[in-house]
């Protein structure tokens, strides 16, 4: 009858879904839960702006824009 289709349906659909779980435990386990982690090498600007802080501030995580950057002396 048509309900004996209903186990290799169940088999099929938790193989499809397995990975999306898998994959969220992964991410959670290994990188904090964070999705996305940063890729320097696809945006030059990130990467700028990152060591920019870091100079600057002396911290990756602290952001301050240009107005802390000292000016030079006019040399007239």
């Amino acid at each position: 009858m048509w309900y004996e289709i209903l186990p290799c349906a169940a088999i099929t659909f938790g193989c499809l879904l397995a990975p999306n779980y898998v994959h969220w435990a992964a991410t959670k386990f290994f990188c904090n839960g964070r999705n996305h982690g940063r890729h320097w090498y696809a945006d030059l600007h990130d990467w700028h702006s990152y060591t920019k802080d870091r100079r600057v501030t002396g911290s990756n995580y602290i952001t301050r824009g240009l107005e802390t950057i000292p000016d030079l002396p006019d040399d007239k």
